[in-house]
């Protein structure tokens, strides 16, 4: 057996580092990484339903509402009735909830650049390309 050490458990590694860094700089916010995770969903999305924000993340439907539930009460989102489907309700970030959006992502770029620090700007741009094509693969065989 090599003496390399794992892909999965280098990713794993890098994972809960940046998880836990991520969420030591986002406490200051009273935001958790999955609520940031959906604040940026959302301001990516044309107004999702909550099961297609539910789907984007990787959270199940009942882990969503109680994140929407939240981020009304801190009027962070609006949500309105899709003129298609009456049931559905329409999530859009609200002016309060892309001020925090960006206070996050400042965040959230302090903590990659300390992260990252030991990789110029070609290696890092390779990390990402690779990760992107390794995602992309699994999404294309799901499919």
């Amino acid at each position: 057996m090599s003496n390399q050490l794992r892909t999965s458990y280098l990713i794993k590694r890098l994972e809960l580092l940046v998880r836990t860094r991520l969420e030591e700089a986002l406490r200051d916010f009273d935001i958790t990484t999955g609520q940031y995770a959906a604040l940026s969903l959302l301001a990516k999305m044309p107004a999702p339903s909550s099961a297609q924000l539910a789907r984007s993340i990787g959270v199940t439907p009942q882990t969503i509402t109680d994140t929407i539930l939240n981020f009304e009460e801190r009027r962070l989102i609006s949500r309105e009735r899709s003129s298609e489907h009456k049931r559905i309700l329409r999530i859009s970030l609200t002016e309060d909830g892309r001020v925090l959006l960006k206070q996050c992502e400042k965040r959230a770029t302090q903590v990659e650049d300390e992260l990252f620090a030991a990789l110029n700007g070609a290696q890092l741009d390779d990390l990402r390309a690779s990760l992107l094509a390794v995602l992309h693969s699994v999404n294309e065989l799901r499919d």
